[in-house]
């Protein structure tokens, strides 16, 4: 519900009430529980890291068709490269195991075969990984003289707890893929209960607050929790890549184009020479060059006049003649506001959106943002909530496309003016969040499709080195 701080534990709970109410009339929520198996993806949030995939939601970011895979769309999503593998082990679970639980910002590959999954109240795959990578994520804790169950989980420990424990335990990444039982489910319900009315009464999180409650010995005992079975599965031949920020956009996407090196099983005939810049759905005049890197370029026209650099991500911008160039790390974004606006979202490629306009937050020109309104003579009160930078209306909104592309380059600029410091304040104005409520994702996809349609024209032409060919025919 809009307004509401769920965490993942009580936006399960919250999903799944939500849910037996609008399907069920005449049974109890325990029989509807127990009909039939359901999968929840974790895909909502602010997407605060990854700011040009929030109005649609992460899991709907466009993946490019890999160059060594057949059968895939042009169209293709995070969710569509997801699903089947989420099916696939919730075929394989046993009857009593009927809610699977997945983050909706990962894209996970088994290379081998499935193992069977064991009867337990919660199972849980995860990963053998490097410390540093796991580091940051849950780590679930085995004991060597007990491999087939829990002993604790911990949340993102560092290397050296990690090492102290390999002594005794084995350390597996969480994946984010967790089934739960009816049981299971019933005992997260008593963590975070949903009232008559769609209300929690406190946000409760799977993770660091369910799952540490969780095992033989664990970090966060829980009476409610302590009869639950678990179970670990390591991800046959498990590959992890995490779509969570803006620079993982770009190096999971070049993680997966590349992991196949053979050329015998490359379909594409021609050589990628720029390995991490990506275009999609786009309109372009000035091509990649050897000095281009980490860039990520989709449904947007950019004419002789756009210039990119390193660690540009370019989305969403409408037919202009705009005479631009980002320097490194400056990304931009434009999305459709009702039925003729824009607004205008410049940001920094590693830019989190935390923090305080007046001190800690820190935007495109790697600067506190206070001193960027400080050069452009500005005070925080135009920005109403300036305590916290995703809510701060910072991006302007207009239908002239040639005034953003000059308030572009003047919010960019590295040395601030006050040119069109008036003009910037006399127009309506959005923050990040209010970007993602407004935003009229029909005409985003309209010209997304558009440009994806030319595209195809483009590739079926050049059908000798192109992707064309690979692609699920039928649906192309």
């Amino acid at each position: 519900p809009a307004g509401t701080k769920l965490g993942s534990g009580g936006g399960t709970t919250w999903l799944l009430q939500d849910c037996y109410q609008q399907e069920c009339e005449d049974k109890s929520f325990d029989e509807w529980l127990s009909q039939e198996k359901r999968i929840l993806l974790h895909a909502g949030g602010q997407s605060r890291r990854l700011p040009m995939y929030a109005p649609s939601g992460k899991v709907l970011t466009p993946i490019p068709v890999f160059r060594w895979q057949r059968g895939q769309r042009m169209d293709q999503t995070l969710l569509d490269l997801q699903m089947p593998l989420y099916e696939k082990i919730l075929s394989k679970a046993p009857e009593g195991l009927r809610t699977l639980i997945a983050s909706g910002d990962v894209y996970i590959r088994a290379t081998e075969e499935l193992q069977d999954i064991p009867e337990a109240d919660v199972v849980c795959y995860g990963m053998w990984t490097d410390p540093v990578l796991a580091s940051h994520h849950g780590v679930f804790v085995i004991d060597r003289n007990a491999p087939d169950r829990l002993d604790f989980m911990l949340q993102k420990p560092s290397t050296e707890v990690q090492a102290k424990l390999m002594q005794t335990h084995y350390t597996l990444m969480d994946i984010g893929v967790w089934i739960l039982s009816d049981r299971a489910v019933k005992a997260l319900f008593k963590k975070a209960p949903v009232g008559a009315d769609g209300s929690l009464t406190k946000a409760y999180d799977l993770y660091s607050e369910f799952g540490c409650g969780l095992g033989e010995h664990p970090s966060l005992p829980d009476a409610d929790l302590e009869d639950l079975t678990v179970a670990i599965l390591p991800l046959p031949g498990g590959e992890f890549y995490h779509f969570g920020t803006t620079p993982e956009l770009l190096t999971s996407t070049e993680a997966i184009q590349n992991r196949v090196k053979d050329q015998r099983f490359i379909i594409q005939k021609e050589v990628k020479r720029h390995s991490s810049v990506f275009t999609q759905n786009l309109s372009i005049v000035n091509k990649a060059t050897e000095s281009n890197a980490y860039v990520w370029m989709e449904n947007a026209y950019l004419g002789k006049d756009f210039h990119f650099t390193t660690r540009n991500v370019i989305t969403g911008i409408p037919q202009n003649d705009w005479n631009v160039t980002l320097r490194d790390g400056i990304c931009v974004d434009v999305v459709p506001i009702g039925e003729d606006a824009y607004v205008l979202r410049p940001y920094g490629y590693t830019d989190a959106f935390r923090g305080s306009c007046e001190d800690d937050a820190v935007m495109y020109l790697e600067k506190p943002w206070k001193q960027w309104l400080e050069a452009r003579g500005i005070s925080k009160e135009p920005l109403g909530n300036w305590k916290d930078i995703q809510a701060a209306k910072i991006f302007p909104v207009s239908n002239d496309i040639a005034l953003l592309g000059q308030l572009l380059n003047w919010m960019i600029a590295p040395e601030g003016n006050t040119d069109l410091t008036e003009m910037y304040l006399s127009l309506p104005r959005l923050s990040a969040d209010e970007i993602s409520i407004q935003a009229n994702l029909s005409r985003l996809v309209a010209q997304r499709r558009n440009l994806m349609k030319t595209n195809l024209e483009g590739i079926a032409s050049n059908w000798k080195k192109s992707v064309f060919y690979q692609l699920d025919l039928k649906d192309t």
